[in-house]
């Protein structure tokens, strides 16, 4: 049974308010928010590695690893069948291997979260569905399902089911304070998470101290492995973190755009791409760096004032007091810079409003918004202008996990042959499921409604696709669709200001920039067959282009446009 973690008020009994579509085989729907558990599902892909020459980590790993690698070695040495099978698991595993060891672990990872518990141990979504990382891993299935029953794996399971319960009863305390504190320090009762769901695996069976992360959907996952009993909090807290404001970010998202120009400061930083081109990621990890900062262990003795003293030795407390809070400044300080020196630019500044935060009564839910509407970009730019960016970055623990064909690539599929009331079926469905990316969704929607001759559904689709979407992409060509549309209405200034803003989003495509300067350059009208070729060698301006691609489709995709 998982262990829930109980926060500011308890959290154990929340139900979910609806079943997250293709959510890992893990999630249980039912379970608590958030929570502390062990896996067999994790634990049979472990197994399977680890009789596979997994040996990361082996000599300081708790007892319970080798007791279990063991059990499976005399159980091999009993069976030639078991042995048999285990050849075959062992031959796919030593040709499925990727140079980096930590990419490695962390696609059998991703397959083991989406696998039923025994004696199924079958995936819950189609191959098409998996994390992208686990689809090649997909034939591993049927070689460990034969695997763990020649060995009896379900039975070494329950052996050892007491340590792994004894791990976790040693985590619980510890991530249940961190989690309340969180709450505590965010003033957020922990209300409001829907289907949502924060889970802490725990897996002996991988090197101590190795920390997975992943979301999928609106579901946060960490893979963790103890060292002495105890989990690197640090990463878990991080994870959790994004759990919690991700909501309050991607709810202001409209108002986020406008700090979109940051992005151009961040250019010469050794950030991941993510955070150079999502103006919302740079923002959530600035904001979650500084709150970090403020939370953070800092590693300084705390003073304590002694339980009697004199009236003379006051003035030798307040400087004793004075220099704990000075060096515990100076660490906090030091953090921060280290941020902004790597390019997450904007902690300083969430870091100061986090001050005022902590003395007012307003949760951070409320005073988000303050924050992001208050941001001066001129005064931003004037704070970094002097920052030497380092040559590298801190390892983000948390990976995205997309799957590898969602709803809305079959939307897309959908639409490209024609079939507008499929396509346009799948995208709503995917907007009232909350099961993918919503300004993508109402890309696909206005598209569909173009070749169906809903002009003025298409116009709202659109509009509404530049305003929620996080794809620089997707908001530039929406932008030049409506301006398209606000030409063949005679609406010309409208159209001018809608290629300006295509213009202003500068998504960094070739493209996108040809269709948008010849929209300014002359009025856009439907292309006639006769110069559709003359006109794309041109420059462009009656190319259709789907954002999610750099190649333009075929013109017949989009007949009107």
């Amino acid at each position: 049974m998982p262990t829930s973690i109980p926060s500011e008020a308890d959290v154990s009994s929340h139900p979910a308010n609806g079943v997250q579509q293709k959510a890992p085989a893990v999630i249980d729907p039912s379970g608590p928010a958030t929570s502390l558990e062990t896996s067999e599902s994790v634990f049979d892909v472990m197994a399977a590695l680890n009789t596979c020459g997994y040996n990361q980590g082996l000599e300081s790993s708790d007892p319970v690893r080798q007791k279990v690698r063991d059990d499976i070695n005399q159980a091999l040495q009993q069976s030639e069948p078991a042995r048999e099978t285990r050849d075959q698991l062992c031959a796919f595993v030593q040709t499925h291997t990727m140079n980096s060891p930590n990419l490695n672990l962390a696609a059998y990872i991703s397959l083991a979260l989406y696998l039923t518990p025994p004696p199924e141990l079958t995936p819950n979504v189609p191959k098409s569905d998996l994390p992208p990382d686990a689809v090649p891993l997909v034939d591993l299935v049927p070689k460990l399902k034969a695997f763990a029953q020649a060995v009896n794996l379900h039975v070494i399971w329950v052996l050892h089911r007491a340590e792994y319960e004894a791990e976790v009863e040693k985590i619980h305390v510890p991530l249940s304070q961190m989690i309340v504190q969180m709450d505590l320090y965010l003033k957020q009762p922990p209300a409001g998470y829907g289907n949502r769901r924060f889970v802490v695996i725990l897996e002996p069976l991988i090197a101590p101290g190795v920390v997975n992360a992943r979301v999928y959907g609106g579901d946060y996952i960490v893979v963790a492995s103890p060292v002495n009993g105890k989990l690197d909090l640090k990463q878990v807290k991080h994870t959790y973190l994004h759990f919690e404001l991700e909501p309050m970010i991607y709810a202001r998202s409209t108002s986020i755009d406008a700090l979109t120009p940051i992005l151009e400061l961040v250019q010469p930083s050794p950030l991941p791409y993510e955070y150079k081109s999502d103006i919302l990621s740079l923002v959530t990890e600035c904001l979650i760096r500084a709150i970090e900062a403020h939370t953070m262990d800092t590693g300084v003795p705390v003073y304590k004032i002694p339980a009697h003293f004199d009236r003379n030795q006051l003035a030798a407390i307040n400087n004793a007091e004075n220099k704990y809070e000075h060096a515990v400044s100076s660490v906090r300080h030091q953090t921060v810079q280290s941020d902004m020196v790597q390019g997450f630019i904007l902690t300083q500044y969430f870091y100061e409003q986090l001050r005022i935060f902590e003395n007012s009564p307003t949760t951070l839910q409320e005073a988000v918004g303050e924050m992001i509407y208050g941001m001066n970009v001129d005064i931003e730019k004037r704070r970094i202008q002097d920052i030497v960016f380092t040559s590298h970055t801190d390892q983000d623990v948390l990976r995205r996990a997309p799957v590898q064909s969602d709803i809305l690539d079959q939307a897309e599929r959908k639409l490209a042959a024609g079939d507008t009331s499929a396509a346009a079926q799948m995208a709503q469905q995917a907007l009232s499921q909350h099961t993918g990316n919503p300004g993508r969704a109402q890309f696909i929607l206005a598209r569909a409604d173009i070749m169906s001759g809903k002009m003025e559904a298409a116009v709202q689709a659109f509009t509404q696709a530049t305003k929620i979407s996080r794809d620089p992409r997707t908001i530039a060509w929406s932008h030049i669709y409506l301006g398209r549309l606000d030409d063949l209405q005679d609406n010309r200034q409208a159209a001018i200001e809608e290629y300006q803003a295509a213009m202003k989003t500068r998504d960094g495509k070739a493209d996108t920039k040809n269709a948008a300067e010849a929209g300014l350059k002359a009025a856009f009208a439907p292309p006639q067959a006769a110069r559709q070729h003359s006109s794309d060698q041109s420059g462009g301006s009656d190319a259709d282009t789907d954002p999610a691609s750099s190649t333009p489709p075929s013109s017949t995709n989009h007949p009107h446009l």
